[in-house]
């Protein structure tokens, strides 16, 4: 079982193979460099463990506070328990963080943890204003007896994979191409909220979520999706936008019609993956359009999900690709 820490231990005795970096989403290419990482391990019969931090330092400089993360921090935290990682170490992401120099960090970093290994992708530097370079890392590894190992960029479909490409087809709607890169559906995990039951009054009852505010949604429209809930999965429509036919409301709703359910899921937390883009938000004249456009996406989405090649549509496991 995966432990976690909300800051570096005090001490942890134990020789440790480590990665650190931010892996927002944790994505294929991230999945490929966990892999190693833990296969690394088990050969010298060490733990593994990843630093990670919270916020983004892009978020933390830039002052961000639109929507950026793939996974919020309890959502990435839901992914790494499924892992197999001995231990996850979130470290605040601070102005004393951020202007530690690379040899400052393995510092601290050694003070607290036994590390004996790193594994780091090619594009990795840490340190104040990314000082610590590739080649300062390799120095500081040689001369504390660290091992280094560094991974090349993985690909997938013509191109690296990374956060910022699976942020920008989000973007677009793109919801196929976000699930090759995750190599799973791109979800949404939040409370039902009660809203003003105007799905119910249509004759479509639907679960309404609010993410996080930092939490990118795709582009608005309407998605066929699989809700998961009480250990069960369900198919459904899931519209992403302001409601532009009743209200206009301006902030960003998540609004779910489960199909085949019946029952009541205030306050219960469902996790919505994004299969399919189905249309854009469209504002219509009166309420008898609204619904005939429902029916129709009904029909849509059971078309789609009935056919859903899942897993086959996904990569194969990243343990079996390519580096």
């Amino acid at each position: 079982m995966t432990r976690f820490y909300e800051d570096l231990p005090e001490k942890l005795t134990e020789p440790l193979w480590i990665t650190i970096g931010n892996f927002d989403g944790l994505h294929l290419g991230h999945q490929v460099l966990l892999s190693r990482l833990l296969s690394l391990a088990k050969a010298e019969d060490m733990q593994s463990g990843m630093l990670t931090f919270w916020p983004h330092p892009r978020v933390f400089f830039q002052r961000t506070d639109g929507p950026f993360y793939l996974t919020t921090k309890g959502e990435k935290q839901e992914l790494l328990k499924q892992s197999g990682l001995d231990l996850v170490i979130t470290l605040e992401f601070n102005q004393e963080i951020a202007d530690l120099s690379a040899e400052a960090f393995f510092d601290l970093l050694t003070s607290r943890i036994n590390l004996q290994g790193l594994v780091v992708g090619e594009n990795f530097a840490l340190g104040k204003n990314r000082s610590g370079t590739l080649d300062v890392i390799r120095h500081i590894c040689a001369e504390r007896g660290i091992q280094l190992e560094v991974l090349p960029p993985f690909s997938l479909d013509g191109g690296l994979v990374s956060s910022a490409r699976i942020r920008a087809v989000l973007e677009e709607g793109d919801v196929r191409q976000a699930a090759r890169l995750l190599g799973r559906y791109y979800f949404v995990r939040s409370k039902v909220i009660e809203g003003k039951h105007l799905g119910s009054k249509l004759g479509f009852p639907t679960a309404n979520q609010v993410a996080l505010e930092q939490k990118i949604l795709p582009k608005y429209g309407v998605y066929a999706t699989y809700v998961r809930w009480n250990g069960e999965r369900y198919q459904g429509i899931t519209s992403v936008g302001v409601r532009p036919t009743f209200e206009e409301s301006g902030k960003p709703n998540i609004e779910t019609l489960l199909l085949d359910f019946t029952g009541n899921i205030y306050h219960e937390e469902l996790t919505v993956e994004f299969v399919h883009f189905i249309r854009e938000e469209i504002k219509f004249a009166n309420a008898q359009e609204l619904i005939d456009q429902i029916e129709q996406d009904k029909i849509v989405a059971r078309r789609l999900l009935s056919n859903e090649p899942y897993p086959q549509n996904l990569p194969s496991q990243p343990q079996s690709a390519q580096r």
